[in-house]
């Protein structure tokens, strides 16, 4: 059975991933701040804007900027983009559990949400932890369902800490958002302007692949003469 993928509008991104995300999963990025996680996001829905598909983006930071999306899309593809701007964490919920109703009415090409974890951090604390932990597993196995049934890519990016008996860094949600995504990539700053991307969970690709891009005004760009691989 051959494996759908949907480009992402990134030549380097799309090289990498063997042609895009692939439909059916969730395909968490994950990384520091500033490490290209939103540009990433915004990449890959104005590219598929672009083309007409409609995208449902729940952005929960507040990060979707109209203007970045046109630089990289036409203003008529920003129409395109169903915008959900949950406030907490039961917003979010809400927002996702309407996922279904919402693909039936729009169709769209793929489901962004753009942080899972953001507003999730603000209620994980003291003796709830366990409790949101619960929901936010609900959350991504919605967002599984949703990938599956229309077989289209949910893309999602993740927060992390630093873990000290490591000295690395770790999902927000650790094993949750672990267990749910079936694709995890890895992005951290290579210098001033180029990211990096590692792959650290796939199904067919090997662990520890990585690749470099910058972040251009026309998106996620080709790094000359570094070598990608």
């Amino acid at each position: 059975m051959e494996v759908k993928r949907i480009s992402t509008g990134s030549e380097p991104i799309n090289s990498f991933l063997n042609g895009g995300l692939e439909t059916g999963i969730i395909t968490n990025v994950f990384g520091e701040s500033g490490s290209g996680k939103t540009n990433f996001c915004v990449q890959t829905a104005a590219h598929l804007a672009e083309k007409g598909e409609k995208v449902v983006y729940i952005d929960t930071e507040k990060g979707f900027s109209p203007e970045r999306f046109k630089q990289i899309a036409s203003k008529e593809a920003l129409e395109k983009i169903v915008l959900n701007e949950p406030l907490d964490f039961g917003q979010q919920e809400e927002a996702i559990n309407s996922l279904e109703e919402i693909a039936e009415e729009h169709d769209p090409g793929i489901v962004i949400v753009d942080s899972m974890v953001s507003l999730y951090r603000l209620k994980a604390k003291g003796n709830q932890v366990q409790e949101v932990n619960q929901k936010l597993s609900q959350q991504l196995s919605q967002l599984s369902k949703i990938a599956r049934k229309n077989n289209i890519p949910v893309l999602v990016t993740n927060q992390v800490y630093s873990s000290f008996d490591e000295d690395s860094i770790e999902l927000v949600g650790s094993d949750v958002p672990r267990y749910w995504s079936k694709c995890l990539l890895k992005l951290s700053n290579s210098d001033k302007s180029v990211r990096e991307i590692e792959i650290e969970k796939h199904r067919s690709m090997p662990e520890g692949k990585s690749a470099q891009f910058k972040i251009t005004d026309e998106g996620l760009e080709s790094v000359k003469n570094r070598g990608l691989f």
